[in-house]
């Protein structure tokens, strides 16, 4: 799930810590960045880690040989001042120092989880639960924001992608049909067919009713089969946030 401030994942009936960002502008674009916080009341420092960089531009953060990134915290207000490199432990001569990616962070937390469910049936399977926006274009726009995630994801051997929209839709949203299917545009994916969203229930992640039809993407208050009352599902609530990932 991505929330206004943090990321977490679902999955085998729990769920991974909180990633908490926030949106940094720098020499490397506009990102969302990992915070590292130590308490609900805690701020936040920017996460820092080793990059490769490819054609000048940041490629992929840096691992060790068990997979796991270099990453250390900043230091001065807010952890905007990178750490020098010894903090990382890092013996390489390559590598370059940047706030970490949200996104990057995830996704290989998305890629750890799935080496350790490897024998279910829905190992290969993705549900992308977002926040609802007033308005139409930003609501794209974020979800266009979320492609490098998604990408990443695909690369590593996900194959399938679904969204739920938690909140109320915008007043302009107009058809919801048509949004899904500009929603997996925007993120550089094939849309699934009807077939396939009836053949991918066995998710165990899926937000489902016995009076909607099985869609690639549900809404909190999707009324296309004339249901009124919002999508239900028996889920935890995370710091107020409704969140639509279950396990079994």
């Amino acid at each position: 799930m991505i929330a206004k401030d943090f990321m977490v994942i679902g999955a085998k009936g729990g769920f991974s810590p909180n990633v908490f960002y926030t949106t940094l502008s720098d020499q490397h674009g506009t990102r969302y960045v990992t915070l590292h916080r130590e308490s609900e009341d805690d701020p936040g420092r920017i996460m820092w880690a080793l990059y490769s960089e490819k054609n000048g531009e940041l490629d992929h953060v840096i691992v060790d040989r068990k997979g796991k990134m270099y990453k250390a915290v900043g230091s001065g207000e807010g952890g905007k001042n990178p750490p020098p490199k010894k903090n990382f432990k890092y013996h390489g001569k390559d590598g370059v120092i940047a706030p970490l990616s949200a996104l990057d962070e995830v996704a290989w937390n998305l890629i750890e989880l799935r080496k350790t469910a490897e024998d279910r049936h829905d190992t290969n399977d993705i549900l992308i639960v977002v926040e609802s926006e007033q308005d139409r274009d930003d609501f794209l726009r974020k979800i266009r924001s979320y492609r490098p995630l998604v990408q990443m994801a695909k690369n590593a051997g996900f194959s399938y992608f679904s969204f739920a929209v938690s909140g109320k839709v915008g007043a302009n949203f107009g058809d919801l049909t048509k949004l899904s299917q500009d929603m997996y545009d925007v993120v550089w994916l094939k849309m699934p067919s009807q077939e396939e969203v009836k053949k991918h229930q066995r998710c165990s992640c899926v937000v489902s009713s016995e009076k909607r039809t099985p869609r690639a993407v549900m809404f909190e208050n999707d009324n296309r089969d004339g249901v009124r009352e919002p999508v239900k599902a028996k889920t935890p609530r995370n710091r107020g946030v409704l969140e639509v990932l279950k396990g079994n």
